[in-house]
């Protein structure tokens, strides 16, 4: 069933994202160890992936100042988040991680405020800036394009990426997942 799921959600998020000339698989770094994260997250204090071995770890993208689909993702994983705290298994069995795309805007404090607005600054969720350097090295890793566009906004990718508790990437999720998916999928992983 999750992994059902999981191949339905990246052949579905696969043809969602913008074709490459290469016609490279776009997330190539699924069903392979997840590469590194190391950077800040919204209180000023270092975070690591590697850090979460033994727990499932949800990796998404975001922007701040996006006036779209982020939020609308924040939003759905803040359900999943108040759901798995409910159920008792929240932080101890999985963390979610989300990476800013615009490192240059969203510095620690304005990731914090972020999100307090969607009562996601709880133990177990890290959002996560750092040098853009760095940060344009964990988009790469993943496979996460991202490209100016007017008024200080952004395209880009949108996977959430679902990561087990060896460190290998399972699958992803496209912008928005269904709650109800996302945390059944949880439940049968943990």
């Amino acid at each position: 069933m999750v992994r059902l799921t999981l191949i339905l959600v990246c052949t579905a998020l696969a043809m969602a994202v913008p074709a490459r000339v290469d016609a490279e698989d776009p997330f190539p770094v699924i069903g392979n160890a997840a590469p590194e994260v190391s950077l800040t997250d919204q209180h000023n204090r270092p975070v690591r992936l590697s850090a979460f071995r033994g727990r499932l770890v949800l990796l998404t993208f975001i922007y701040t100042r996006c006036p779209d689909v982020c939020p609308l993702t924040t939003a759905s994983l803040a359900r999943v988040q108040r759901a798995a705290r409910a159920r008792g298994w929240w932080e101890r069995d999985a963390v979610f991680l989300t990476v800013t795309t615009d490192p240059r805007h969203d510095a620690p404090g304005v990731l914090m405020a972020y999100a307090r607005r969607f009562k996601a600054d709880v133990p177990g969720w890290y959002f996560l800036s750092g040098p853009a350097a760095r940060v344009r090295a964990v988009l790469e890793a993943y496979g996460v394009e991202v490209r100016a566009a007017r008024g200080g906004l952004q395209e880009h990718t949108l996977p959430t990426f679902v990561i087990d508790r060896r460190g290998i990437v399972l699958g992803a999720y496209g912008a928005n997942p269904d709650p109800n998916d996302v945390l059944s999928d949880l439940e049968h992983l943990r």
